[in-house]
């Protein structure tokens, strides 16, 4: 096959599966932590490339590996380009995290939850609506560590959500609401507040992500497998236990961010300093409020190649 999957054997005998890949595709830096294995990346030698790779460290196991990356290599194999085949990669190797349960992480915590809410409701609400499945999970970029939650060709959204009583923001970097490569962005908030346990419309965070995920299953199981691979990118684990913490999802209100906007971005911070925390005020920012529902045909209206 065209892509750059390998077997190999380090220096203490222990086996490996390689992906080598340019160096410029995108993706996450968090990986799977799988029990008797170990996921990690490593630049290739003597040149841009880099790879991922798996090694057995437990040799106990290497029965179950070889079935292990058997599946990987078949998924991988399925991919159209490069780009594709690292996400399949990855993605089949969260899908064997969850099903080994090795080295299993904590759950989110609350305020990790109402903001993986705020991101899965722009993708449900807005990108579903206006590009195929696949094309839509693609565009949600936060998970791959990208300055903004979601990239759709040159329009870009950050996805924010807070409290009833809050109305304002906390923005995590200078960069955040930074413009850089993007001709619109937007900032999306939503509403996400405690909810009773049981209440008639209280869901939990696996609630909304299955919601999503069975709509992606009945249009392009290809996006199914993405989906699951950037929640595994964000922390977010389907054997994870949520019920006990239930949320309302209320109101939406969509800012075009651009001139006069109350931001503070890389140019405005001095030499030395970094990583910008600071709150923003909404009702400070009413004159850049636009309808959310403009959002999908903003989106739609976008090329081809988004």
């Amino acid at each position: 096959m065209p892509w750059g999957l390998y077997w190999a054997v380090d220096a203490e005998g222990n086996v490996l599966l390689i992906l080598q890949h340019r160096g410029t595709i995108r993706r996450s830096t968090r990986l799977p932590k799988l029990r008797g294995l170990l996921v990690e990346t490593q630049p290739a030698d003597g040149g841009s490339d880099e790879r991922i790779v798996i090694r057995l460290t437990d040799p106990e196991q290497r029965d179950i590996f070889l079935r292990f990356c058997r599946d990987i290599v078949d998924a991988t194999a399925l991919a159209q380009t490069e780009e594709q085949a690292v996400e399949r990669f990855l993605a089949r190797t969260w899908r064997w995290h969850r099903l080994l349960q090795g080295g299993r992480d904590k759950r989110l915590g609350d305020d990790e939850q109402r903001g993986l809410i705020g991101e899965l409701i722009v993708l449900e609400r807005h990108l579903l609506p206006a590009l195929d499945a696949l094309d839509a999970v693609r565009c949600w970029t936060g998970p791959l560590d990208a300055p903004h939650d979601f990239e759709i060709t040159r329009i870009h959204v950050e996805a924010k959500a807070r409290g009833s009583a809050t109305p304002r923001v906390v923005i995590s970097s200078e960069h955040q609401l930074e413009s850089g490569n993007a001709d619109r962005l937007f900032l999306h908030v939503t509403e996400v507040t405690t909810a009773a346990e049981g209440g008639p419309d209280a869901v939990t965070v696996t609630d909304i992500a299955t919601r999503i995920r069975l709509a992606l299953a009945g249009r392009d199981m290809a996006a199914v497998d993405i989906f699951e691979e950037r929640l595994g990118a964000v922390g977010f684990d389907w054997t994870d236990d949520y019920s006990d913490k239930s949320w309302l999802v209320g109101q939406e209100a969509l800012y075009e961010v651009g001139e006069g906007f109350p931001r503070i971005t890389s140019a405005m911070v001095p030499g030395g300093v970094g990583n910008v925390k600071y709150v923003i005020s909404l009702p400070e920012c009413e004159e850049y409020r636009v309808v959310p529902i403009s959002l999908p045909v903003t989106i739609s209206g976008a090329p081809d190649d988004a």
